[in-house]
């Protein structure tokens, strides 16, 4: 069977949805939950503290002009308990649509074949007997890395539907929050130190 025959067309309505799709994960998530990180750190200086004191480290072992490469990455344990606690208290996506392919029982109630029901999962999240202390901003609870495999961890998905782009999400983060944490500065104010933290600039200029 040739490539021709094999092609599937995708309708108008398909198109559109896997660019909100796309947009939506690839995007969306990755700068809601940057956004929220330094949130987070502004409120919490003792995590900021140690975040840096990771990130100095990276630092330290290279040139200033070398890049991060994936040895620092992988390195970056204290930034991936970061990354949940955030994904964590600040859930981007708070549950998935499904359909039923048969009548199904949930606690007494019947929900027929063929209806949509949201699964709400972001509760979870904030279930004390699953973390306790849960809305407090905690990145150590994330530090053993079995955490990251219990069942009830949703934040990426779960199952055949666990995010595809899940490790470079984190990546993406990862990789802002190195610059954004070793290049931020305290500013005296009006006698009172104020953090400054960094601007995005384009040194070759902005070309379209």
């Amino acid at each position: 069977m040739g490539v021709e025959e094999n092609r599937y067309n995708l309708t108008d309505d398909e198109i559109i949805d896997q660019m909100i799709a796309i947009l939506y994960s690839g995007y969306e998530t990755v700068s809601t939950t940057s956004m929220m990180a330094v949130k987070y750190l502004h409120d919490h200086p003792n995590v900021l503290q140690e975040l840096r004191k990771e990130h100095l480290a990276i630092t330290e072992r290279k040139r200033a002009e070398d890049p991060i490469n994936w040895n620092d990455f992988k390195s970056m344990n204290f930034t991936r308990s970061v990354i949940f606690e955030t994904s964590r208290l600040a859930t981007i996506v708070n549950g998935v649509l499904r359909k039923t392919t048969q009548d199904m029982e949930l606690k007494g109630f019947v929900i027929p074949k063929g209806w949509r029901i949201y699964v709400y999962t972001r509760e979870n999240n904030y279930d004390p007997c699953l973390y306790p202390d849960p809305l407090a901003f905690n990145p150590w609870r994330w530090m053993d890395k079995s955490s990251e495999s219990q069942n009830y961890f949703f934040m990426f998905g779960g199952g055949t539907r666990q995010c595809p782009g899940k490790e470079l999400g984190i990546a993406e983060i990862s990789t802002f929050l190195h610059y954004f944490v070793t290049r931020y500065r305290w500013d005296e104010v009006g006698g009172n130190k104020l953090m400054k933290f960094p601007r995005v600039e384009a040194p070759n200029g902005l070309k379209i």
